[in-house]
């Protein structure tokens, strides 16, 4: 079976579910094509499609969706939406264009031969409005991959820590991941002034948040750029505490930490989605990230998490066999 898979553009070496997937469904003879549909992408994603000889198309929100669903349309092929982010993360848009893309976008949900929603909010409006059997499929992670990391990884990351002056010996608080304004990471470089016995370690591609600023002239905070994902398991190796103060229901970065052993910083919304016994509920707010990994701290949370076993966490795997279901559908 071939898929293309048309995705918006988040950056190298981001983890993203869509990259998860394809892994695993490449070793169930699934060959799954990742094209960016973005901006002038749009125009690649197209050519693609149409020169492609594909089984199935799958279109990520937002733009994956919105230019998927007229090619399937056009190439007489399936299509499967694919909702991995809320409408609400667009609401900051001008009111009219908004509303275009808010209508627009539960036009081709409800003509799809098959929407998947991350989201169990927009799993449940996607029932009120109307979309033919929605799928849920949450987040996951290869559970393994992160608890027992590659020797390779552990050492080559150290080996990269130490280059930035963080030795063996440091208690790490790290952030994975895309980094944009809202995930409060201003709030932790201030909190990392009244934490000079920790380091802060932010890993990944800068989307707005001014990282740079944020850790200069602290010595205590560090960004050391994205790197291949292979590698991420060995840096959460070296970490005490994971930092992810992010108002979402299905971040992807919380199951890897939580998966890894790390206690976790999390914001209190996350209570009505999450138990996990090794996360540490606060306010986004220096104040109150200063108190949390201090009193961690003295409970000494770190030094004894409680490991998170592998069947409290959904797995890679699966999700992916219940992608290939549904593409089975769709071409029956």
């Amino acid at each position: 079976m071939d898929v293309l898979w048309l995705r918006p553009h988040t950056g190298d070496n981001v983890s993203v579910r869509r990259e998860r997937i394809s892994e695993h469904l490449a070793e169930m003879d699934v060959d799954v094509t990742l094209v960016d549909a973005t901006g002038t992408s749009a125009l690649s994603a197209a050519y693609e499609a149409i020169t492609g000889d594909y089984d199935v198309i799958v279109g990520t929100v937002r733009m994956g969706l919105y230019v998927g669903y007229p090619l399937s349309v056009a190439l007489r092929k399936p299509f499967v939406g694919d909702v991995t982010d809320p409408l609400s993360q667009i609401e900051d848009l001008p009111r009219t264009l908004f509303s275009m893309l808010e209508r627009y976008e539960w036009f081709v949900l409800r003509r799809s031969d098959k929407s998947v929603f991350v989201y169990e909010s927009s799993y449940q409006e996607a029932i009120d409005r109307g979309v033919s059997d929605p799928v849920r499929l949450p987040n996951a992670v290869d559970y393994s991959r992160f608890a027992e990391p590659a020797e390779w990884a552990v050492n080559e990351s150290r080996a990269i820590l130490e280059e930035h002056g963080i030795g063996p010996d440091s208690r790490i608080a790290i952030y994975t991941g895309s980094m944009v304004e809202r995930y409060h990471l201003a709030e932790i470089g201030e909190a990392s002034e009244r934490l000079p016995d920790w380091e802060f370690v932010f890993i990944g591609k800068d989307r707005g948040a001014d990282i740079n600023s944020i850790v200069s002239n602290r010595s205590n905070a560090h960004f050391l750029g994205s790197f291949d994902y292979d590698l991420v398991p060995g840096f959460l190796a070296h970490a005490d505490i994971g930092l992810c103060l992010i108002d979402a229901e299905q971040p992807l970065k919380l199951k890897e930490f939580t998966a890894a052993g790390l206690s976790t910083l999390v914001i209190p919304a996350m209570k009505q989605w999450y138990d996990y016994d090794n996360l540490i509920f606060t306010e986004p707010e220096p104040e109150a990230i200063v108190s949390a990994i201090s009193d961690d701290r003295k409970n000494s949370i770190t030094d004894y998490p409680t490991k998170t076993s592998e069947n409290e966490l959904e797995s890679w795997n699966d999700i992916s066999r219940s992608y290939l279901c549904l593409f089975e559908t769709v071409l029956r």
